[in-house]
């Protein structure tokens, strides 16, 4: 960008590919590509990691620049396997934590919202643990200020994200239709605000950063 932006914020998706989300496929990448577009702005750097999550997890997009359109990578969702939730959670976490420490401080994003989206219960994780889910959580929101979303379906996900250490504002469940996943995605659902707010939040930080 030429002129001086108002924030960056980095967005985070921890994507379920596992193989009951294969009705859903094609619904999920037009949904997600919605919610990418909504996300371009004038005076707003926005940058994306994606990481889907059978048996394995996967790095689908790094660092995209969402005003440049959404990532070609997205098309790459693929789906099967089992669920292994807690550890895409833990591997987005920790590399996206490892990517900002490596960086110098004034270029790391004013906002981070990290979104976790799962149309089912963990049952393939090899890694990482409920309790390295709920700790590094934990951390990042209180030491760092990052936004977390969880949005489950066939589960109660405020039940679920409580055991992550989320707040009930922060989890919405959603119908596993086509239906729900383009609910899921529009202006007025949980990601689609949760996203607006850490916007704002990222600009009044970047604001309060150059007044001192």
């Amino acid at each position: 960008m030429n002129k001086e932006i108002k924030s960056y914020m980095h967005v985070a998706l921890i994507l379920d590919a596992s193989g009951s989300m294969g009705s859903l496929r094609t619904t999920t990448v037009e949904s997600l590509k919605k919610f990418f577009a909504g996300l371009k702005s004038e005076e707003d750097k926005t940058l994306l990691d994606v990481w889907q999550f059978d048996d394995e997890v996967k790095h689908l997009a790094d660092s995209v620049d969402l005003n440049a359109g959404a990532p070609r990578t997205i098309e790459d969702y693929t789906i099967g396997g089992c669920t292994a939730l807690y550890d895409a959670i833990c591997t987005g976490i920790d590399e996206l934590g490892r990517k900002f420490a490596a960086q110098p401080e004034d270029e790391r994003p004013d906002g981070v919202i990290f979104a976790i989206l799962t149309d089912g219960f963990e049952n393939a994780s090899r890694t990482f643990t409920r309790t390295d889910v709920k700790n590094r959580i934990e951390h990042q929101s209180t030491k760092y200020s990052w936004e977390f979303r969880f949005l489950a379906a066939n589960q109660d996900a405020i039940t679920t994200g409580r055991d992550f250490g989320l707040a009930a504002e922060s989890c919405a469940s959603f119908d596993a239709s086509e239906a729900g996943v383009v609910q899921m995605c529009c202006e007025a659902s949980p990601l689609t605000c949760g996203a607006a707010e850490m916007r704002l939040f990222s600009r009044a930080r970047r604001a309060a950063r150059k007044g001192k």
